[in-house]
């Protein structure tokens, strides 16, 4: 860095202003260093204006009039908006800081440092200012806010787009403690560089040092208690890298331009806070004050949740039978579409760790009925993975197949790799499948019609999922009867009511378009699909189904199960937080019908997970203590509660098992429905994995626990591929078959 612009703060400094300049003329004329000075008078009541444009005609100087805030720290930041160098430097005009130190200080930005301080060595300076400025320096800088530097130095050189990018609204005099603090929390590296200060030497000071230094501290104790919030990347920066921000020094790279505010980045805003808090406290309050009464109030409420809950879903399977709700397509309509009209699709593919099931992905892939030349299959892999990407090298892949290596990066999730995806997508459509989907061959023409047959605010179509492995143990085969009931009855009654569809993770096909307006993906979200689809609902968009099948593998292994379970259930818990923070930012024509249904989907569905074991214990209780407890229980229903908490427990448990069985039998897993009835006990595993879920959202909420696949092949995939002759062979194995037919 060659060039330079300083900023001056002055107030009647006639007597310095002058010698200043010629300083730092010399100081930097002589190393062939461009520079600017920038003389920011606060309305100084003697000559110094006459004398810098005295100085301007031989010099570049400039001289601006403050017209903001009175003090220091308002005249440097008023200075730095006019500067006209990528290099800023402010220095004090009472010449106590020799200019000639201000090339060795552009030394060390070149090496790579952003902000130098000018670290004072006292010498002939009285023992007050000395200690005064030492002992700041320690208890301000070094002792509450972790910055071992002179943090009040008035010489320091830095990066403008510093300054550009950070938030300060500091007081008179306490500009310098706020702009390193906040670096520091921005990422910027700082370092110090030593130079004599003295008085005898240089000016004197026109500060009160008693009172500024109270001024300073008070503001350096408010700042400890400061909320510190997320700083952006520069514009520059998130060019060459993409969209990202610091937080607490800490470099996060989601490639997303959802604001922090707007994502899972964090747990919780301050008035959930305060509700949680509020909430508790009425508890303990009540519990101390009148305990019976309020285990009474408590449970009641807990059986109305149930009650509504019930009448609810009892609404969308009656309603997913009634009202058309999949959208379609016939091979007909397919047939007469010419191939030169289909529109180029993009496939998303984020894998991490999954070396095992890429050749059955590729096998899956080759088999779409869709033009070849019209398909971009991404492969979204991470730059740390080296053994799949090692195994993905030895596989001589199609040509429409791109291999996309995403940067190291936090978060390191599956919406991060997807939102990187995004930005190098090509397609008008765009679909997310699994490593181990194996997608209806006819889905993405089905899916092309699907959006033609919608209206243009239908931006998102979710085909049905479900398992390739249901008979290979008892738990792939209940997960297969959940996956039955959700995606064909849940999520078909839920777009019957237009209500906001929690979307299923793969073969979600989108508008490529509005999905880049809907700035992709949140990247803090494990369950990012539920997150998105709310986000569809509070922009406008809608959420179709579409008669089309994707086969998965189900989770066989009970660890591995509660793994995947555990993260579903803490991103629900993320996406619930995120869209109560402001009920207004639902579309105000269905707000509250949103709002209500975002909370039984979402909220009602966690907090019934956490509760059942309580009920479920109250229950059993009672009918096998009855001669002991059975009064002192029935004591905290009322008639109307009893009776409601009969009614769930008799009609809708049996109605729930019947559902299982209903959602088994349309899609034609009659061999399933026999083992609905050991659907209690997954029920009693989906608590116990939210109670996990509960533990990792208060330590780990970004935590993306790897759910492993593959665990259905008999034998380990091999996908080192032997080089023979200079030819490079696919593997071709022996996979399960849906008995797709094209």
């Amino acid at each position: 860095m060659n060039s330079v612009s300083i900023i001056v703060p002055t107030f009647n400094e006639a007597e310095n202003i002058g010698r200043l300049i010629e300083q730092i003329n010399d100081a930097l004329f002589y190393k062939n260093i461009a520079y600017e000075i920038i003389v920011i008078d606060d309305n100084s009541v003697d000559n110094t204006r006459a004398l810098v444009r005295h100085f301007s005609q031989r010099f570049p100087v400039t001289l601006k009039i403050k017209n903001g805030k009175k003090g220091k720290a308002q005249s440097l930041l008023e200075g730095f908006s006019y500067a006209k160098y990528d290099i800023l430097c402010m220095i004090d005009a009472d010449l106590q800081y020799d200019p000639h130190f201000i090339p060795a200080m552009l030394d060390t930005i070149n090496n790579g440092a952003d902000i130098i301080i000018a670290e004072r060595n006292y010498t002939d300076v009285s023992f007050i200012r000395s200690f005064l400025s030492k002992s700041f320096s320690y208890l301000f800088g070094t002792l509450l806010h972790g910055l071992p530097f002179d943090v009040q130095s008035g010489l320091k050189v830095f990066r403008k787009e510093i300054i550009e990018r950070l938030d300060i609204d500091p007081s008179p005099w306490t500009f310098d403690l706020e702009f390193l603090k906040k670096s520091i929390d921005a990422g910027y590296q700082i370092e110090g560089i030593n130079i004599d200060f003295s008085k005898r030497v240089y000016g004197k000071s026109k500060i009160n040092i008693f009172m500024s230094s109270w001024e300073i501290g008070t503001q350096a104790i408010k700042l400890k208690f400061q909320k510190r919030e997320a700083v952006p990347f520069h514009p520059r920066v998130q060019i060459e890298k993409g969209a990202g921000f610091h937080y607490k020094g800490k470099e996060y790279l989601h490639y997303s331009q959802l604001m922090p505010n707007e994502t899972a980045f964090k747990r919780l805003v301050l008035h959930q806070k305060l509700f949680l808090v509020m909430f508790f406290l009425i508890l303990i309050l009540g519990v101390i004050i009148n305990w019976h009464i309020t285990v009474i109030t408590f449970l009641a409420l807990l059986t109305i949740l149930y009650f509504a809950d019930l009448i609810f879903n009892l609404n969308l399977i009656i309603r997913s039978f009634t009202k058309p709700a999949e959208i379609m397509i016939s091979s007909q309509e397919i047939r007469e579409i010419k191939e030169s009209q289909w529109p180029m699709y993009t496939v998303f593919c984020p894998l991490y760790k999954e070396w095992r099931v890429i050749p059955q992905f590729i096998d899956a892939m080759s088999q779409l009925d869709y033009p070849k030349e019209k398909l971009q299959v991404m492969l979204l892999l991470e730059s740390n993975d080296r053994e799949t990407i090692d195994a993905v090298k030895e596989i001589d892949l199609p040509a429409y197949f791109e291999v996309v290596i995403v940067p190291d990066s936090f978060p390191k999730t599956k919406p991060k790799a997807c939102n990187y995806g995004l930005t190098k997508a090509i397609g008008d459509l765009a679909v997310i499948y699994d490593a181990e989907d194996i997608p209806d061959p006819l889905q993405l023409k089905k899916s092309v019609l699907g959006f033609a047959k919608s209206d243009p605010y239908t931006v998102c179509l979710q085909a049905k999922l479900n398992f390739y492995n249901t008979k290979q143990n008892l738990l792939t085969r209940i997960f297969a009867a959940e996956y039955s009931l959700w995606f064909n009855l849940v999520l078909t009654g839920l777009q019957s009511i237009n209500a906001p569809i929690p979307l299923g993770g793969t073969s979600n096909h989108f508008k490529t378009q509005a999905l880049r307006n809907l700035k992709g993906w949140d990247s803090f979200n494990v369950t990012e699909d539920a997150d998105l689809g709310i986000r569809l609902v509070k922009s406008g968009y809608k959420t179709a189904i579409i008669d089309s099948q994707t086969l998965e593998e189900a989770n066989s292994s009970l660890k591995n199960w509660f793994n995947q379970r555990s993260r579903w259930i803490k991103g629900y818990m993320q996406t619930y937080f995120v869209h109560t923070r402001n009920t207004n930012s639902f579309l105000p024509e269905r707000r509250w019908f949103n709002v209500i249904t975002t909370q039984l989907t979402i909220g009602g569905k966690v907090l019934s997970m956490f509760i059942n074991p309580l009920m479920w214990a109250v229950t059993i209780s009672y009918f096998a203590f009855r001669p002991v407890l059975g009064n002192f229980i029935t004591s905290f229903f009322p008639t109307p509660v009893l009776y409601m908490g009969v009614f769930s427990l008799v009609v809708g448990n049996f109605l729930y098992l019947y559902y299982y069985m209903i959602g088994c039998a349309k899609h034609g897993h009659y061999h399933l429905i026999q083992y609905v009835f050991f659907v209690p006990f997954y029920w009693l595993s989906m608590s116990i994995a939210s109670w996990i879920a509960l533990f990792q959202f208060i330590i780990a909420p970004h935590y993306w626990p790897k759910t492993r696949h593959g665990l259905h092949l008999d034998t380990e995939i091999q996908t080192k591929i032997a080089d023979r002759s200079g030819e490079k062979y696919r593997y071709s194995g022996q996979y399960p078959v849906a008995g797709w037919k094209v």
